[in-house]
Parts: C-alpha cells; structure tokens; sequence
C-alpha cells in the first residue's frame, strides 16, 4: 500500500492566551528581543498581536468573555502542504475529525485572509470550531450580517460573553492556509531579515527549536494526522526542520512549553544564572521558571545551525 504525501508542512503558529495580553505581549517582546509580525489589534472577539521566532510565529491573545485569570498555551497551528481542498480530502481519508473549514477577514492592522480547519480529539477542551480567530466573510448578505450580529452580541453583553467562554474551550489545534496577503509579505520579510535581527536580541534566538506536548488518550488521533502509526507519548516528530514536535506521557492532552534555540547556550545559561533566573540546566537545555514568564514554560537549547551561521 502506498503512503500517503504527508498533509503537515510544519508549524505555523502557537497561540498564547493571556488577560493582560498588553503587558505579556510587550514582555515577549523586550524579553526576547522578537519582532513584531502584526501588532496588537481588536478582532472584536479576540484581542491579539504576533511575533517573529525566525521559523514560526507566537500569537498572544485576549478573548471576549473568558474571565479566567493567568496565561497558557491555548492553540497549536500547523501549516499544510496543499490547499485547503485538498487538505481537507486528506483529513477525511485518514479519519481525522475536523470541523469545516473557515475563511476570516482582516481589515487591521494588516489585510489578512485565512482558511482555518479546526482539529478535533487531539487536545483537551477544543471547541468545535475556530469562528472567534476573525471576521468570517458573507459580507452585506442575510448570513453575513447575522454572524456580524452574532459576534456584537457576544463581545457586547454579560450573557453573549458568558455564550462564548462556553464555546471557546481551553484549547485549539487547527490548520492555518495563509492567502498571498500583506501578512505574508511581512513575514516573508522578516524572514528576510532575521539574522541581522536576531544578533541584536539578547539571547540570540535563531528560532523555535520544539513544542512539547503532554498525551494521555489522544495519541490516536495524532498517528492519523501526521502519518507516524510508530507515535508514542515519547516520540520527537520531525517535519524535516525545526520546530520539531515532541510528545511526553501524562495524564491529560494538552500543550506544555516552547523550546528556543539560541546562538550560544553557554552564555545564556550564565546570564540566566547571574539573574537567578534558572530552574534547570544541563549541557543541552536550560528552562526558565514558570512564574517569570506568567506561568509558561519556555526553555533554550543549543542552535544546530549557529556553526553554519557563522561561516
């Protein structure tokens, strides 16, 4: 039997929730010395503004309605290798469920268009759709102007708030189909950029080494959508560069931490020391305690690449 093109190009984003979602934001920012993607922008349901790693984007958000305190890793987006038609024919044939797909709108700060499809059975507490991430289109049209009511009813009043903590869960995995648009032109400059950029951060992030990610039931569904029928919950799934993705057993599904790469992790361990701003460190990583960044985990680790960077 004959395999399957993979459907996964990589990861295109992970998506941070946070209540104060200005000062996280900014504290990404500075602390880490990231360029801004798109900046801090209200989608009406969502409040939220991306930032450049060199290989993905982070987006940190605010919804509407969800007055839970603190921060976490809310949503993983992953980047397909085909349209989303096709995409979409190759979650069916491999059983994984998914909700249909979704194109938003953005205005501002950016014109943006994106088809998302939701993934379902991967994490804990996932909606059944992603409709809240923008401006679904329909335009001046009877559907469109009662999801335009929908959405003002939710972000406007107690009860539509209250409505939408309940729809939105606690995570999200989806599949982000990014349009040729002014966002991509912008990464795309970034990307461009990005050395330069980078040596002047302060701890010479290269990129997103890996997202780590606790499974307790859901490994099912994880063999299905990337083609590994060998997947554990201590498997290191590669999409042939970085940011690798890396499972560890536990007793829920959910997203863990990030892993940066960095141009010189003997350095960064010393500055982090000097700090006391350590809460583990060895030859190949070192992890920042969770309460210096609202909770989040989020490590180092050495850049393969840093040799090839400086030939």
């Amino acid at each position: 039997m004959a395999t399957p093109d993979p459907l996964i190009r990589g990861i295109d984003r992970i998506l941070i929730h946070a209540q104060d979602v200005e000062r996280v934001f900014a504290r990404f920012r500075h602390e880490f010395g990231l360029p801004i993607a798109w900046p801090l922008a209200d989608c009406g349901l969502l409040v939220s503004g991306g930032l450049y790693t060199g290989n993905m984007t982070i987006e940190i958000g605010r919804f509407t309605g969800l007055g839970l305190p603190g921060t976490w890793f809310y949503g993983l987006g992953f980047a397909p290798w085909e349209p989303t038609l096709k995409m979409v024919e190759g979650l069916r044939s491999r059983k994984v469920p998914h909700a249909p797909p979704l194109t938003l709108h953005y205005e501002s700060p950016l014109v943006m268009q994106s088809t998302l499809t939701a993934l379902r059975n991967l994490l804990d507490g996932q909606p059944n759709a992603a409709f809240w991430l923008g401006r679904p289109g329909g335009g001046n049209t009877r559907v469109g102007r009662a999801l335009s009511s929908l959405r003002t009813w939710m972000a406007g009043t107690e009860v539509g708030s209250m409505t939408f903590s309940m729809l939105l869960g606690s995570s999200l995995v989806f599949i982000c189909d990014n349009h040729s648009n002014p966002h991509q032109a912008r990464i795309n400059e970034l990307r461009t950029t990005w050395r330069e950029t980078r040596r002047h951060g302060p701890y010479g992030i290269t990129g997103v080494a890996g997202i780590d990610l606790e499974v307790s039931t859901n490994l099912a569904g994880w063999k299905r959508l990337l083609d590994r029928p060998d997947l554990n919950a201590d498997s290191v799934h590669s999409f042939g560069k970085e940011p690798l993705l890396r499972f560890h057993p536990g007793e829920g599904n959910r997203l863990l931490g990030i892993e940066f790469a960095c141009n010189d992790l003997l350095s960064v361990t010393q500055r982090l020391r000097e700090q006391r701003s350590l809460m583990s460190a060895d030859e190949k990583r070192v992890i920042l305690p969770p309460d210096r960044m609202d909770g989040l985990t989020i490590g180092f680790s050495q850049s393969p690449t840093t040799s090839l960077d400086k030939t």
